[in-house]
């Protein structure tokens, strides 16, 4: 709710903010009011509209308007039929990405939408909000506080009409694109910092890989291939509970290696921080902004998962995964090229691959 004199913008939606305890009668229409705001925060709104007074008791402030991130979410939903084909638009991209509302600037936001700027500026006074950096903030706060969006991620999917599932599909090739261009685009600072990962991952006595939920897959793939190339990699899956058992005896002379994104795993960030303890190093690959599972003297990779789909895309992860051990067999020299030999002997021996069958020569 934005207050201007005496004016009270009420936006779509905002009656769910007050626990609905004023009725909701048009998607967006001005009330004349006088407020009062006393100590207890029990506003006193004065409804032109209405013959008696209106006592409520916010859970949001008059100022600032300190929603949270479903509320925003109502909000736009309830907005949408009288938003423009641009609203609807930038709308359609802060509901898929919350993170990247919390993370990048405005103009960033608008350039991934495929809008101006001045149309998020619209957008958040659309559905309330003074502008963009106030309805930020509760987005920030949400990133803090790890709430879950995958609910609201599935709503604006049922939200699109531009293509429907053609549509979606197209919106997830194209983000998954700029978020590989953005992990492994080449350019030399990404490269020294990938190099500088692997160096630390050969000059471990053992490598411990992290990943818990989602990310289990690319530490089971990473873990699967690092042990071709060195002979002492541990994957710490946590079978039978055992999440603690898997970092005994690290030391200050071995790494861990940890895929973690939002939202965190708590038992990664636990098992990260255990490790630390204990003097280890770290290579971390994880989101960008304030992750709780990087340290100062990590070597960090990080790489966009957001997502037209209501889950995030681990495609731009599984890349940097890839080219991670690509580098390492690189700074292995001629040992991890034994080293893989090797390992495809006893590939080999066991019979691990199918064969076609040898087909009998006719006599």
């Amino acid at each position: 709710m934005i207050v201007r004199g005496c004016l009270v913008v009420w936006p779509p939606g905002a009656e769910r903010c007050f626990g609905g305890a004023l009725p909701y009668r048009e998607r967006l229409f001005h009330l004349l009011a006088l407020i009062t705001l006393i100590e207890t925060n029990v506003v006193l709104i004065g409804l032109a509209e209405y013959s008696a007074w209106a006592m409520v008791r916010p859970i949001c402030s008059v100022q600032g308007f300190a929603v949270t991130v479903d509320q925003i979410s109502v909000l736009l939903q309830e907005a949408w039929p009288s938003l423009s084909p641009q609203l609807r638009q930038a709308a359609r991209y802060i509901l898929a990405h919350p993170e990247e509302v919390a993370l990048s600037s405005m103009r960033r936001v608008a350039a991934q939408a495929g809008v101006q700027p001045s149309t998020m500026v619209r957008l958040s006074r659309a559905i309330g909000f003074a502008g963009f950096e106030e309805m930020r903030q509760p987005y920030c706060d949400r990133l803090r506080g790890g709430e879950g969006t995958y609910e609201a991620r599935a709503k604006a999917l049922h939200l699109r009409d531009d293509g429907g599932i053609g549509g979606v599909l197209r919106d997830m090739v194209n983000g998954d694109a700029l978020a590989l261009a953005e992990a492994c685009g080449g350019e030399l600072a990404r490269a020294q910092v990938i190099k500088s990962a692997a160096d630390r991952l050969w000059a471990s006595r053992r490598i411990y890989v992290l990943g818990l939920r989602s990310c289990y897959s690319l530490a089971h793939y990473f873990h699967y291939t690092c042990s071709m190339v060195h002979d002492d990699c541990r994957l710490i899956d946590g079978a039978g509970a055992t999440y603690r058992d898997g970092l005994r005896g690290i030391a200050p002379t071995d790494c861990l290696v940890v895929f973690s994104f939002r939202p965190y795993a708590q038992d990664a960030v636990d098992l990260v921080n255990e490790a630390r303890t204990a003097g280890a190093r770290m290579v971390t690959v994880t989101d960008p902004g304030a992750s709780p599972v990087v340290g100062a003297d990590d070597v960090t990779l990080t790489v966009d998962t957001s997502s037209a789909n209501f889950f995030h895309s681990l495609t731009a992860a599984q890349a940097v995964a890839q080219q991670l051990l690509a580098a390492l067999v690189l700074v292995s020299g001629e040992t991890g090229v034994a080293a893989i030999k090797a390992s495809e002997a006893r590939l080999r021996e066991s019979a691990a691959y199918w064969q076609e069958p040898k087909r009998r020569r006719r006599t």
